[in-house]
């Protein structure tokens, strides 16, 4: 398969944060997976920050190939070509955002892993924030949403539910709507929309 250099690295580290498993890697490797696995879980025992990089070092460049093909047969660049599962995207622990990088220290002209970086919330970024963070899954993150969404008191809920429907807070009882109550509101909303309701509306995540 031919493809080319940048997106297999970025296809590279989406697949491994996103999609690499035990299942995945006997897909890649075949007969010789519990061996390639076993490497796995060895750089995995220095941290979770970094395996990845750590292990594509370990391996020669016929095994290389071999997963950097499997990458991209998956995922184009940032483009998903299968959607993982919630449990497996990682999010910004703050905002919730997907858009967030690791820090690792590649090659310019080789495109080859020279090191990792300190495994701490400084070597990883949100773009959204625009700082520094820690990271949570995705299916994570909604249960926080959700929770958040259930302490708020009735009133609080109609005054978010008629803001963000209406662009004003009613003085009484909320405004008429499909969705009948601010519930059934906000179980009717996707995640980003969600995302952005909690970011704006809790006072626990401003900056």
């Amino acid at each position: 398969m031919k493809y080319q250099a940048e997106n297999a690295i970025s296809s590279f580290f989406y697949y491994m944060w996103n999609t690499w498993s035990e299942e995945e890697c006997k897909a890649v490797y075949g007969d010789m997976h519990r061996h390639f696995w076993e490497k796995w879980c060895q750089m995995t025992d220095k941290g979770v920050f970094g395996a990845a990089e750590r292990f594509y070092a370990e391996l020669t460049d016929r095994y290389r190939e071999k997963l950097a093909e499997r990458a991209v047969s998956l995922y184009d660049g940032k483009s998903s070509r299968k959607q993982p599962e919630e449990s497996q995207i990682l999010v910004c622990a703050s905002c919730g955002s997907m858009e967030i990088e690791i820090q690792a220290w590649i090659d310019a002209n080789t495109n080859e892993f020279h090191s990792d970086v300190d495994e701490d919330s400084d070597s990883r970024w949100c773009g959204e924030c625009e700082s520094h963070t820690d990271f949570c899954h995705k299916d994570e993150f909604k249960k926080v949403m959700d929770g958040w969404w259930s302490s708020l008191a009735s009133k609080q809920k109609d005054m978010i539910f008629n803001l963000a429907e209406t662009g004003y807070s009613p003085d009484n009882k909320p405004q008429e709507s499909e969705y009948g109550t601010a519930d059934g509101w906000w179980n009717g909303l996707d995640y980003d929309r969600k995302r952005k309701i909690y970011n704006e509306y809790n006072p626990d995540n401003e900056e």
